[in-house]
This record gives C-alpha cells, structure tokens and sequence, in this order.
C-alpha cells in the first residue's frame, strides 16, 4: 500500500508537470495524489466496498485540494486533477469494451455500471467537500492573505470628494 501510495505521488507530479503546475504546487499535487491512493486502498480494507471506497477517497483528497489551494493562493481545481488522476477507473473502461468486443454483454453491462458507479462516485465526493468550502467560509481560518481595512466613511454614506 505505501509503494504504491508513492507511485501515486510521482503519477501526481508527472500530471502536474503535464498541467504546468510549477514550484512548490508540484510537490502539493504529487502529495494529494499519493493521499487520493492511500485514502482509497485504507478504505478498500476497512469497508471492502469498492465504490464507497472511491467516495471516502474523492472527499480526502478534496478537503486537502482546498485547503491548499487557499494556503498557496492557487486554484483547487488544478490540484483535484492531478489527485484525481491516479483514481480513474480506466481498467473497468478498458474491460467493457473488452467485453463488449468478446461478446459477453452481460459481463460487459456489470462491468460498465460499476465503472459509471465508480465516476460518479468520484464526482460526488469533489462536489460535496467544494461545495460545503464555499459555502461555509472555512477559507477565513486557512487564508494567510492581509487583512483590510474597514473604512467607516464609506459605510456611512458620508461624501469625501472634496470640490477646488
């Protein structure tokens, strides 16, 4: 679990080098990827449910995509994606249409629904953790961006142009 969780570090980076992450970024990308797989393969034990593990590990790597994105002022977006990246079910693409071309189309069908079952799964998990940043303002306890000034004249309507 732990070479593997390493090897989904340097497939983090490899994708972050592809995204044109630079400078530390790169490293937090690579980070988020090795905790998408370990978070994934822990849950895998734990729970033994493939696609609730998917879901566990989407939401891991989510609350840590957002919250260094706001620590290194950089969009979570591009961070989710290369965490995202080790976590695609393309061996169960690859098996469909595997399947498919065999013949079996039952076999191709359950692995098809659980593929679907899988990527939604993943979606969900981003969805929820970015919903729930935006809406709740947790970024005030995280940002370490200066705070501004509260200039009373303006909130009280008075007029500070002066006319020569």
């Amino acid at each position: 679990m732990i070479i593997e969780s390493i090897a989904s570090f340097f497939i983090g980076i490899g994708f972050g080098i592809i995204f044109n992450i630079k400078g530390k970024r790169l490293i937090v990308a690579g980070i988020g990827g090795g905790i998408a797989w370990f978070s994934y393969k822990f849950s895998l034990h734990c729970i033994g449910s493939d696609v609730i593990s998917y879901f566990i590990s989407a939401i891991c790597f989510s609350i840590y995509c957002e919250i260094c994105a706001r620590i290194y002022k950089t969009p979570a977006t591009t961070l989710s994606v290369c965490c995202l990246i080790p976590l695609v079910p393309g061996y169960g693409v690859y098996n469909t249409m595997y399947q498919f071309i065999v013949g079996d189309y039952m076999k191709a069908i359950e692995y098809g629904v659980n593929t679907l079952a899988i990527s939604g799964a993943l979606a969900l998990g981003i969805i929820f953790v970015s919903t729930i940043f935006r809406n709740i303002k947790l970024g005030k306890f995280i940002e370490r961006g200066p705070k501004r000034k509260n200039n009373s004249s303006i909130k009280s309507g008075e007029n500070n142009l002066e006319i020569v």
